[in-house]
């Protein structure tokens, strides 16, 4: 009687393992048939918070939210530094252009994290912040495309 409920007791954690383990995958399997409509949908948000933005602004907001803080390159074992962030955000992923990975960087910045970095980004720009606001502040990112940048 013993062994049976032993048997029976590892085939339980086996399914639930197996259980388990599909779901896992089948949630990788979307995230992957659905990057290409989220890339797209990241480069129509940002085509639209960039369609007035002014880089002065953007550089002023960068400034008042204390992003320096930690994009600094004294602080990049924070976060990234801004410097060259422009020529880093163009091929940081291919399915997004340098404009769209910002966006998604801002608004949601668990979708991708900066390899050798935690995730150390506030949650709630894309709450805090106007589509405007993110537009000036890719606007100033887009400035940025070398080390010696300011």
């Amino acid at each position: 009687m013993r062994a049976v409920v032993i048997v029976c007791g590892l085939l339980l954690v086996g399914a639930a393992t197996a259980m388990v383990g599909a779901y896992i995958l089948a949630g990788q399997a979307n995230s992957q048939l659905n990057a290409p409509s989220r890339a797209r949908s990241y480069a129509g948000l940002a085509a639209t918070a960039l369609a007035d933005a002014d880089p002065a602004q953007g550089d002023e907001l960068i400034a008042n939210t204390a992003c320096g803080a930690c994009h600094e390159a004294s602080n990049e074992r924070i976060a990234p530094s801004f410097q060259g962030i422009a020529s880093r955000a163009a091929s940081r992923l291919t399915a997004l252009s340098a404009e769209a990975y910002l966006y998604q960087s801002i608004t949601e910045p668990r979708a991708f994290v900066a390899p050798g970095y935690a995730q150390s980004m506030p949650l709630n720009y894309g709450q805090r912040l106007t589509q405007a606001e993110i537009g000036h502040i890719i606007a100033h990112l887009l400035t940025l495309t070398g080390s010696d940048d300011s």
